[in-house]
């Protein structure tokens, strides 16, 4: 006879597993549409929990203790691809500290998660973690789950106008996926009902991120940079051919921002004769060049910081205008005909955020 607590049990695990499993298939076929390693490393994570819930759900459904001891080797795969994400969406480096903290916990979890007595397998229910191995498993989801709700915090409360709707969603769903589903696994270990009520948010919750984030890619790039403004400047003169704003600049920004300009014709291209200049730090921003010696054109942007993802697009961007709307010989004066090139930022700049109020 079927029982109803194992059937909750099972069911509730695969549903999440097939919402994971979607979620990390259609971040997958996205990434590879943008070859965009970033979300590589989201859809990887969804992916492998996917495979986790699969089997977590037969070793219930066939209560086997082995079943449920090699489930969480795809879950600890998993965590660390979402934790080199969230880290890499902030900067261009991963946390040594942190990174270690997690592996740390895991190998401690991998050693406990086969040693003799940490499951019991209950008739009517199905494999049940306890003891030493159910409190690393709480420590590790705790750690794992705290990380990815600041980011979607951080992310929440850093978000332009626009996006706070989607941002919102984000939250929400990241606190069912972490807060709330750890707290469940929590109290699974007094009443076990929670196990179940736990699997099918931690599903809703995942689903929900996933959504958000492809329905609007910018949200990753939010906490990294605040990109201000890019422009094309005939290096001459100084004069400004194009110019693109993705949010308007800060009183100080705006000044030093004028100075350079003004000092283009006489100084900037003096310095981009002599060498590869491919930044000037500023206190508060950084202003990124990229600049072809054939062409007397360089493109500047101005942002708070340096990215990878930035100097790329700056580059292609730059490349794309002089092929598409520059001809040697052209009269620059006439800068009415680079009014098209904003079709070229809304494709390639197309990961970052506006921010239609002064910041």
């Amino acid at each position: 006879m079927v029982s109803i607590a194992n059937l909750l049990l099972v069911l509730s695990a695969s549903t999440t597993g097939v919402l994971v499993a979607i979620a990390g298939i259609i971040t997958f076929i996205y990434a590879i549409r943008r070859h965009n390693y970033l979300i590589f490393l989201f859809s990887a994570m969804w992916l492998l929990y996917g495979i986790f819930w699969f089997i977590d759900a037969a070793a219930h459904y066939y209560y086997s203790s082995f079943l449920m001891s090699i489930a969480i080797l795809p879950q600890l795969i998993g965590v660390p691809c979402i934790f080199i994400f969230i880290e890499l969406s902030r900067k261009e480096n991963v946390s040594s500290t942190k990174i270690t903290a997690l592996f740390i916990i895991e190998i401690a979890l991998l050693y406990v998660n086969f040693l003799p007595g940490g499951r019991v397998i209950i008739p009517g229910y199905g494999v049940h973690n306890k003891g030493i191995l159910r409190i690393f498993q709480v420590i590790f989801l705790l750690y794992f789950v705290l990380f990815y709700f600041l980011w979607s915090f951080q992310t929440w409360k850093k978000a332009p106008q626009e996006l706070k709707r989607l941002t919102d969603l984000l939250l929400f769903g990241s606190i069912l996926f972490s807060i709330v589903t750890a707290s469940m696994y929590a109290l699974g270990s007094f009443l076990k009902i929670f196990n179940s009520v736990g699997f099918f948010i931690n599903g809703i919750g995942a689903f929900i991120t996933v959504v958000v984030v492809l329905k609007e890619p910018k949200i990753i790039h939010i906490l990294p940079f605040k990109a201000y403004r890019i422009l094309m400047v005939d290096t001459n003169e100084g004069l400004t051919l194009f110019k693109y704003d993705w949010a308007k600049l800060g009183e100080v920004e705006e000044n030093i921002f004028s100075t350079v300009l003004q000092s283009v014709g006489s100084i900037l291209d003096e310095i981009l004769k002599k060498g590869e200049v491919r930044e000037i730090q500023m206190d508060r921003a950084v202003l990124l060049i990229q600049h072809d010696k054939e062409y007397p054109i360089a493109s500047v942007l101005i942002s708070t910081k340096s990215t990878k993802s930035l100097r790329f697009g700056l580059r292609m961007f730059y490349d794309q205008f002089i092929s598409n709307y520059y001809t040697p010989g052209d009269d620059l004066h006439e800068v009415s005909k680079f009014e098209k090139a904003k079709s070229l930022i809304e494709t390639i700049f197309d990961f970052v955020p506006e921010y239609r109020k002064k910041l």
